[in-house]
Parts: structure tokens; C-alpha cells; sequence
């Protein structure tokens, strides 16, 4: 019986705090309190992930190939979202992708580092890598960009080439 009663005190002690803090507005004030916490958080977040410095442009690899830089270079202007771009193969060998039960070869894989000015006037230099599907007994080009979890860098649109 009375610790019956204990909990009800407890309990009407826990509604009486929380109609007072929501009538006085305090319960408002501390969640705002928070919420600015956690945006100056993200903001500072954001500020220290724009810092980073663009790592050099790569020299071209080995299968670096204008012809194929280029056809990429225009499928991506095509889409409207870039002014101008540059694309540099890294690697000095393809990766060849195969059928794991067959042993077939299904495709191939290279890294490159994509430039690309934006209609705002700002450059950016992306990390990529391009895949190329191997049907009947070619690669078909100029292939299809890899999305990689990789941070892009603003960087000036000279260092660029651009």
C-alpha cells in the first residue's frame, strides 16, 4: 500500500514538472539550446570537410587515352551540368573484371581523376574510376562512371588546367 502510494506521488510529481516546464517554456528553450548545438556542430563539420586540401592532380597512366578522355569529357557536357572538363586515366594497367563462375570477362576498371567547371565558375577535381562492360569482343566505350564515397575538391579552375 504505500509503496503504491510512493509511486503515485512519483508520478504525479513527473506531470507536474513537465506542465510546468512546457507552460513556462522552458523544455522550448533547452530543445532550441540543442538544436542550435547540433547545427553549429554540422556547420563546423562542413567548414572543416571544405579545409581539406585537393590532393595533386594525378600525371596520366599508362592507358591514359585522349580519345576516350574526350568522349567522356562531351557525354558529361551533354548532360548540362558542367562548362568545361578534363579527364586524367591514372593507372598504367586496366583491372579486368570476370565471371566468377565462368571465368569470362565481363568488364574493366581504372581509376581517373575527373576536373570539371561548374556553371557557377568554380572547379572541382574528382577522384573516379570508369567501368567499361566487355560484350561480344570489345569494351564498350566510353563507359559509365563508378560511384565512388570519395570527397570532391573545389579547387582553383587554373591548377586545373582550365
Amino acid at each position: 500500500m504505500k509503496s503504491e502510494r510512493a509511486l503515485q506521488r512519483a508520478s504525479s510529481a513527473i506531470v507536474l514538472t513537465s506542465i510546468a516546464l512546457s507552460s513556462t517554456g522552458c523544455f522550448s528553450l533547452l530543445t532550441a539550446a540543442a538544436a542550435s548545438d547540433d547545427a553549429k556542430a554540422r556547420e563546423a563539420q562542413e567548414a572543416q570537410k571544405e579545409k581539406k586540401e585537393a590532393p595533386p592532380i594525378p600525371a596520366p597512366g599508362k592507358i591514359h587515352d585522349e580519345t576516350l578522355a574526350q568522349q567522356l569529357v562531351d557525354k558529361m557536357t551533354s548532360k548540362g551540368t558542367i562548362t568545361a572538363a578534363k579527364v586524367i586515366f591514372s593507372d598504367d594497367e586496366w583491372r579486368i573484371e570476370r565471371n566468377e563462375n565462368s571465368g569470362i570477362v565481363t568488364g574493366r576498371v581504372a581509376n581517373a581523376t575527373v576536373i570539371y567547371k561548374k556553371k557557377d565558375g568554380k572547379c572541382t577535381q574528382d577522384p573516379s574510376m570508369l567501368r567499361q562492360e566487355f560484350v561480344g569482343n570489345e569494351f564498350v566505350g566510353p563507359g559509365e562512371w563508378a560511384l565512388m564515397m570519395t570527397d570532391k575538391y573545389e579547387i582553383p579552375c587554373e591548377k586545373g588546367g582550365l
